[in-house]
């Protein structure tokens, strides 16, 4: 039975950087249309977890902890570290669902404050009309006796 050493430990750790270097790359296709720098982060820290992931294979060989006929298995204490990354995928992925909600939530809002807005500057533009209107109907001269321009005689007028 081999000891336990942190070397050991560290050494099988491998499928949890191949692991988080595929969930980094994910991220980068997702977030390259909106956040390119965060993007290129993604992508560069997907492939320093590749490299490392490579380098930890070829150290944990060379220290004799697994050859390459059976270095595809995965070591016991490398669940640990798969448990580790697939927790923090899920932490990030649960404030990523918080933050699309709150910015859904925010944008309803906004709308629901613009859309008041818009009925209250309607609002007064009617008042404003009908203000406009009466205004001008009570200036306008109310003459019964003339009649419309354009309008034909009365009988009494071509009488006389």
């Amino acid at each position: 039975m081999k000891t336990l050493t942190l070397d050991s430990i560290l050494l099988t750790q491998s499928p949890a950087l191949f692991l988080a270097a595929v969930l980094l790359i994910i991220c980068y296709f997702v977030r390259r249309a909106n956040h390119h720098a965060r993007a290129i982060l993604d992508l560069l820290l997907g492939l320093v977890c590749v490299a490392l992931g490579v380098a930890l294979y070829y150290f944990g060989m060379l220290s004799g902890l697994f050859t390459i006929k059976d270095f595809w298995h995965i070591r016991p204490y490398a669940y640990a570290g798969l448990a580790i990354v697939a927790l923090i995928t899920l932490i990030l992925i649960l404030r990523g669902i918080k933050h699309g909600i709150q910015h859904h939530q925010a944008e309803r809002k906004a709308n629901r404050v613009e859309t008041a807005h818009q009925k209250e500057l309607e609002e007064v533009r009617q008042k404003a009309y009908a203000s406009g209107m009466a205004d001008a109907m009570a200036a306008e001269p109310k003459v019964e006796d003339t009649p419309p321009p354009g309008s034909l005689p009365s009988d009494d007028t071509q009488k006389g």
